[in-house]
């Protein structure tokens, strides 16, 4: 798996992340100043702020991320359609829809592929990830759910909405990426340190969802740098 050896290669990663119920425009300003100083790959707001947060950054390669289903999943495959067709329309790269864990914890597999489809078909052209909740899952469920979603044409595995308040489990990752090979991965949820995204990213994970992106490669650019003070081995050779 992919080795780090700068806070550019690990900052291309990483989705910084506010999806907090009580942000307000300056909290946006504030995440997509960040986004550019640290040279994030995406942000990702909620959808009211998408149209807002795609203007603060036209001038950069930085894409918009949002929510659809969000945080709970359980709304009617037609209602995530709109919701992406409205972001997508509002000027959103990519798009993290929940998926319905209650449909597939009753097995109606039907439903949970007829929404990724539904959702998949108006988002043509764009990034769509689809968010499992891992932490909730056993390994036949998230191999059932990897299969649904390898098949139903999404581009990423998300492990989290983040509300568990559980960090990603690497496990979970190699076993999305066995069933899912040519499906990425997003590891989300309570990803607060430089250690554990590189654990992450070590696992299989393509991208890192984090509100704490700005801190992450603070404390590796001081690791980092003390490494090569220290001497000529570098940092995660």
């Amino acid at each position: 798996m992919m080795k780090i050896n700068s806070s550019e290669e690990l900052a291309i990663k990483i989705e910084h992340t506010n999806l907090n119920n009580l942000a307000k425009k300056e909290d946006i300003e504030h995440l997509t100043k960040k986004a550019k100083e640290y040279g994030f790959c995406a942000v990702v707001v909620s959808p009211y702020f998408v149209e807002y947060a795609k203007n603060l950054l036209k001038d950069t390669e930085i894409k918009v991320v949002t929510v659809v289903g969000f945080p709970l999943g359980f709304t009617a495959p037609e209602s995530k359609e709109k919701e992406a067709e409205i972001a997508i329309n509002s000027g959103a790269d990519e798009i993290d829809m929940v998926v319905n864990i209650q449909a597939f914890k009753s097995e109606d597999y039907d439903t949970v592929t007829k929404e990724i489809e539904m959702v998949r078909k108006v988002t043509d052209g764009k990034i769509l990830k689809v968010i499992i909740e891992a932490e909730h899952l056993n390994d036949e469920e998230i191999i059932r759910i990897s299969e649904i979603i390898r098949d139903a044409g999404a581009d990423y595995i998300k492990t989290s909405t983040g509300m568990s308040g559980q960090s990603p489990k690497a496990a979970n990752i190699v076993l999305m990426r066995k069933i899912a090979p040519n499906v990425k991965v997003k590891a989300s949820g309570a990803v607060k340190d430089y250690k554990t995204s590189i654990r992450l990213i070590s696992s299989g994970a393509d991208r890192i969802g984090t509100s704490s992106g700005d801190l992450i490669i603070e404390e590796y650019k001081r690791i980092y740098d003390k490494q090569l003070m220290d001497g000529p081995k570098g940092f995660m050779k």
